[in-house]
Formats: structure tokens, C-alpha cells, sequence
């Protein structure tokens, strides 16, 4: 779990013991003698943690005249930052590493994992891939704050770093090893921007793990990686949520509007969604669902129950418009209110088509089994059921506000449930930066390509499997009501 300085410790001072501790002198500091209390239990965002020392050997935090002490690199460790011992200062270091980094690159940009020290030309051919043309000098030596200019040049950020001057740039390196004067006001524009750490050595040669951060780094910074607002257990992310519902409204393209609509009419789907590009979250599909829902507040809950049930989850939020048949099983369609935000419209053959403005939640999940146990969670707090509701479908034991009979979420991956999720078909198809996405079982792709021959040609479908729950392949299929 992600640990934040903003809610730091809180102090237990049960079972505290009693000593005495000589504090070492320095040359700008006398020796002194301290009554302290030790065995101080810490706990950070209310999970008891130990701190430990750089080897893993648990670490003494003590009480002395009022004051709280914790090792500098137990409290680096219990908040999860970065540290470094610099001839007799500390570093410390609220840059975030990305431990899948490697995997990111991999994925969207085909760089291979980088070990060991890199050379030059390695780190060139990496470097191209996010930012073609920059590169570093082959036949020179390569160090950190050499990759790191070029880095910066990647990121788009060096006319910044031409504004340092050399006050400047020393300032915001203090604390930091040698770096070269060609490279300063790089590296001090890199601090100040967070595409690097200041816990670098930046006069040793470039090795792959800082490698594999840097271009991460830049990557972000240039607008080519995640999308997303946060991660689900951060202390603003609800504030977060509510700021990018505000901004969301309706969008539309006229030609895939009248084309969703046609497929309804044909019995040729349920229903689609309307998405634009620009949202998309660009998210790792191994660590990935994608949550469909209308309530915000949901979503907002739904946080908190990660947070409770020990998971964490990078969040995006995508908008769209979906168009999908209501059963009049829900309720009598003439009694809904309607919004401009909720519509039910009637169309062919006594049926209905609702209109509403609602989201994808894109979860980026930190483990793949923490992705697996979303299931049984949401089944148990957000999912109504026979056996937890009354006749009128309210609930009759605690639910997360606007729990759903069917709620809908995906993956582009196979899960390790295959009792649980089953596999059906995206036919995604784009007009310009727009798209419609209609589901349809696997073998129901036909009717689907049918009517967009007929009624759009110039329109192609491409198919993308998902992994979706069995509530929501029960409402493709009109199995069951749950």
C-alpha cells in the first residue's frame, strides 16, 4: 500500500521500556545524554508497521523529552520514499518509483527490460522510442546526469532546464552526489519536475534500474503514459472522482449514435457505449477491469471498500454515453424521471432504449490477485440479489449506494476464474476519435457486422475479446435478472 507523508505516524505508548541513550557528538554539536523511552509501536495510515534498517533488521523508534525519534531509514521505508546518506546528510526522496516500469515500456513502447549498466547505445535505442531524434553521445562515458539531460530533452522539458541558472540549479541540488556542470541545470530541472530523484548517484555509470525509471519518468511527463487521476487509496481521491464527474457531459457523434440505435432495433445487441479517445487510461490489461457504472458516490464508496479490504488500484475515469435496452421487468418506464442526463426513449415492438451519461472506471490493480478478489467483493457489498432484497428490489442488508442487479465489469485478459467471467465480444467501431462499442456473445458477432454492412459500409468493426462478470452476461443474454 502506497503511504502518505500527509497522515505520517501515529505513536502508540503502550509497553514503552525505559533507557538511557548518549547521543555522539559532531563537530558542530555536543555529546548529550538522553532518558528515553523505547519500544514506541508506529503505525502509518493505521497499519502497525516495523521499521527496519537497510539489511531488514528491525530498528529501536523512542520517546525522548517529549519527542518522537524514528531512524531516517525506518521512517523512509514505513512511508515507502526514497533515502540516501550523502557525507553526512540524508536524502530523502517523495518521488514515486513504478514498479512496473520494465513492464510498461514493454508493452507500449517494445523497449526490453534493461539490467546491469547500460551502455550508450542501448540507452539510445530505448530513448528513441519515446522521443525520436534525442540521444547522448556513444563515445563518451554514460552517466546518470548524462541520461538524465537527455531525458529531460525527452520529456520536453529543456527549456526549463536552460532557465536554471547556476545559483539556481545548485539550490535545488543540495544534498545530491557530483554532478557534472554540464549536466546541473538538467538534473536541478529534473528535481524540481520529479522526473528524476535526488537519491541518485549522478556521476556513476547509468544502470537498468534507473534506466528503466527515468524513461518512465519522461514518459509520463511527455503526456505518452497513464492516464488516471490517482490511486484508490490516496487520501484526495474522492475529492479527485467528484472534480472530473463535474466536467463530464454529453458528446456525441451523430453517424455511430444512428448506427448504435440501428443495432438495438435489429436485435443485433443490448445496447453500446459511446467513448472518445482522449480519456482513455492506457493502463497494463494484465492488472486491469474496467467498471461500468452511472453514480458517482458509487464510485466514491467504492474506494473506501478497496481501502478496507487491503487493495489498491491505480483510477481512471472514462465517460460515456451509454445506449442500452431497458426492460420494462426494471419498472414501468411512464413512471421514471427523466433528466437530461437519464432518458428512456420507446422504439419498435413495445420496447425501450435508455440513454444515460456514465463512466468506466479503469482500475490498474497493484497485483493480479488483488484483480481476481474484485469479484467476490463487489458480489457481496454492490451486487443486489434475490436472497438480499425485498419485492421491490430494495436492499435488506447493508449495500454501497446505487448497487446494481447487474453490475458490469471486464477485462481484456483471461482471468484465472473462468467459472466466474466468461468471454464475450467488443465490436468496436470508430468514426475519427470516436467509437461505439457494442457487446455481443462470442458466436453473436454476425448480426452485428449484418447491420453495420447495411447500414454504415464505409464503417468497420474490429472485435476485442472481454472477460466479462456472469450478472452482466446474464442481462447480454436475458438468462436472469441477476
Amino acid at each position: 500500500m502506497k503511504k502518505k507523508i500527509t497522515s505520517i505516524l501515529g505513536i502508540s505508548l503502550a509497553a514503552v521500556l525505559t533507557a538511557s541513550l548518549a547521543m555522539p557528538a559532531s563537530a558542530d554539536h555536543e555529546k548529550k545524554q538522553l532518558n528515553v523511552e523505547a519500544g514506541i509501536p508506529v503505525y502509518v495510515d493505521g497499519s502497525r508497521v516495523q521499521p527496519t534498517d537497510v539489511n531488514g533488521k528491525p530498528v529501536e523508534v523512542f520517546l525522548a523529552d517529549g519527542t518522537t525519534y524514528v531512524p531516517a531509514r525506518a521512517f523512509a521505508n514505513a512511508l515507502d520514499v526514497q533515502i540516501a546518506p550523502n557525507g553526512g546528510k540524508v536524502y530523502l526522496d517523495t518521488v514515486q518509483t513504478d514498479d512496473k516500469a520494465a513492464e510498461y515500456l514493454k508493452t507500449y513502447f517494445d523497449i526490453a527490460p534493461m539490467t546491469g549498466t547500460v551502455s550508450a547505445a542501448t540507452w539510445n535505442a530505448a530513448l528513441n522510442k519515446i522521443a525520436n531524434g534525442v540521444a547522448v553521445d556513444e563515445s563518451a562515458k554514460l552517466t546518470v546526469g548524462t541520461a538524465v539531460k537527455a531525458a529531460v530533452k525527452a520529456a520536453g522539458l529543456e527549456e526549463l532546464a536552460l532557465v536554471y541558472s547556476k545559483e539556481k540549479a545548485a539550490a535545488s541540488t543540495a544534498g545530491c552526489t557530483k554532478i557534472a556542470d554540464a549536466d546541473l541545470p538538467y538534473v536541478a530541472c529534473a528535481l524540481d519536475t520529479s522526473l528524476a530523484s535526488g537519491t541518485w548517484r549522478f556521476s556513476d555509470a547509468l544502470d537498468g534500474k534507473t534506466a528503466t525509471q527515468l524513461l518512465m519518468n519522461a514518459v509520463n511527463i511527455s503526456g505518452q503514459g497513464r492516464n488516471y487521476l490517482g490511486e484508490s487509496d490516496d487520501p484526495d481521491i474522492c475529492q479527485k472522482l467528484q472534480s472530473a464527474w463535474s466536467t463530464f457531459g454529453n458528446f456525441d457523434d451523430e453517424k455511430l449514435s444512428k448506427l448504435g440505435a440501428d443495432l438495438v432495433i435489429a436485435n443485433a445487441s443490448t445496447g453500446y457505449n459511446l467513448k472518445y479517445d482522449g480519456y482513455n487510461a492506457n493502463f497494463l490489461p494484465e492488472y486491469t477491469l474496467q467498471y461500468g457504472h452511472s453514480d458517482i458516490t458509487h464510485a466514491i464508496q467504492l474506494m473506501g471498500l478497496l481501502h478496507s479490504e487491503g487493495i489498491v488500484a491505480k483510477v481512471a475515469l472514462e465517460p460515456k454515453t451509454s445506449i442500452y435496452e431497458y426492460l420494462v421487468e426494471w419498472g414501468d418506464p411512464a413512471s421514471l424521471t427523466m433528466t437530461p442526463t437519464y432518458e428512456v426513449k420507446p422504439i419498435d415492438g413495445g420496447r425501450y432504449l435508455c440513454y444515460a451519461t456514465e463512466y468506466d472506471m479503469k482500475l490498474e490493480f497493484n497485483t493480479i490477485a488483488d484483480k481476481n478478489r474484485f469479484d467476490s467483493i463487489i458480489g457481496q457489498y454492490a451486487k443486489k440479489w434475490d436472497s438480499n432484497t425485498d419485492g421491490n428490489g430494495n436492499p435488506t442488508v447493508p449495500l454501497l449506494a446505487g448497487a446494481w442487479w447487474q453490475p458490469l465489469y471486464t477485462s481484456t485478459v483471461p482471468m484465472q476464474d473462468s467459472k466466474n467471467f466468461t468471454l464475450i465480444r467488443d465490436n468496436v467501431i470508430r468514426n475519427g476519435a470516436y467509437t461505439i462499442h457494442p457487446f455481443s456473445v462470442a458466436d453473436g458477432t454476425a448480426a452485428i457486422a449484418k447491420v453495420v454492412k447495411e447500414k454504415a459500409p464505409e464503417l468497420k468493426v474490429e472485435l476485442v475479446d472481454l472477460y466479462v462478470n456472469n450478472a452482466f452476461y446474464n442481462y447480454l443474454t436475458g438468462a436472469d435478472h441477476q
